[in-house]
């Protein structure tokens, strides 16, 4: 396990917020467009009942046809600078923070591969300083936006009096390939969609709101075959193997126990869990490994069947519905990442 730890224990979630694209569609209708892509009826894929709708930076249409790995590129840049810039400014304003108090920004995006990345970008479009320090993380994958929490608290242990903008920002549905008739795209179809999530950290001054108190990740080498993408020709290609569910239920416990005991704190002492909103699956895993009530995770399955796994983003639009809902206490962030990592948050809401 690795963890970290500021040396008061807390960093304060200044400012948070969530963008999705303007375009909606029911899981039945992306059915349906796949069925016409490839001349032929889908039969209905069974284990994603709680799929409802999705939200997606292109039309149908659009994102069942072929695409290079040029126009790929092109598409992702497009859509991704608007959501990753909208959630930037709506954070940053409620925060109170000013853009030149950001000492560090972190940018997370496991769908688009650029360079520069999209934070140089965004630097001097919302009013950052020249000299603010850059981390973009695009290899954690749906685990990315719980590590860019974990590497924002080890920034402000290092710069107590500095303040993070961590956003996160993603459009899986670019990824999409129509030639590949494999399972895992099929069901990457239907369990990702686009968005985007921000957060601005600082140092903890007592108010209400999220706070980050510990942080840490464990990597499973044994699961590293079951989650991730393969850059091909025809651009990134999904690995979402069906075992991976059962490689979460098999190693999930014993990190989050050994998590927790570095808190000097047992399973028993959190309030809620925040899981990943990966899929029914997914998250009836989290539940049986850690031995949760199925209305315990009740947030995680909301966040799927309203807006899909936005992967990296998607624990954002988790802990502002638990915020939204009044949920109050010790909540345990959880993620998984390709590697096989799980990445853990222990946050506190008041």
């Amino acid at each position: 396990m690795t963890s970290i730890r500021m040396p008061s224990g807390r960093a304060h979630v200044a400012g948070m917020a969530t963008a999705l694209p303007a375009i909606t569609a029911t899981v039945d209708e992306v059915w349906d467009a796949l069925g016409r892509a490839r001349g032929r009826r889908m039969p209905k894929l069974q284990g994603e009942e709680g799929a409802r709708t999705r939200y997606f930076a292109e039309p149908l249409a659009s994102l069942m046809e072929r695409r290079t790995q040029s126009q790929q590129t092109d598409a992702y840049l497009e859509h991704a600078r608007v959501l990753a810039r909208k959630v930037c400014c709506a954070a940053l304003e409620r925060s109170g923070i000013a853009p030149l108090d950001i000492g560090l920004v972190i940018g997370v995006s496991c769908t688009g591969v650029v360079l520069p990345s999209l934070d140089a970008e965004l630097i001097p479009l919302i009013g950052l300083r020249a000299e603010v320090a850059r981390l973009p993380i695009t290899e954690l994958g749906c685990g990315g936006g719980v590590a860019g929490l974990a590497r924002g608290l080890d920034y402000l242990r290092a710069y107590p009096q500095r303040s993070v903008l961590l956003f996160a920002v993603e459009i899986p549905s670019l990824t999409f390939q129509p030639d590949d008739r494999s399972v895992d795209n099929l069901v990457a179809a239907m369990v990702f969609a686009d968005g985007a999530g921000a957060v601005v950290l600082g140092g903890d001054d007592g108010q209400p709101g999220w706070t980050l108190e510990h942080a840490g990740t464990v990597l499973v080498p044994q699961g590293a075959r079951h989650l991730g993408y393969e850059l091909r020709d025809g651009g990134l290609r999904v690995i979402l193997s069906r075992d991976l569910p059962d490689v979460v239920e098999a190693h999930l416990r014993d990190a989050v126990d050994t998590f927790l005991e570095e808190a000097g704190l047992r399973l028993a002492d959190i309030d809620a869990v925040a899981a990943h909103p990966g899929g029914p699956r997914i998250v009836d895993a989290i539940g049986r490994a850690l031995d949760l009530h199925p209305e315990s995770l009740a947030t995680s399955r909301s966040v799927f069947a309203g807006n899909g796994n936005a992967s990296s983003a998607g624990i954002f639009f988790v802990l502002e519905e638990m915020q939204r809902c009044g949920i109050r206490g010790r909540v345990l962030a959880i993620a998984l990442g390709p590697g096989l990592s799980i990445e853990l948050a222990l946050m506190r809401l008041a």
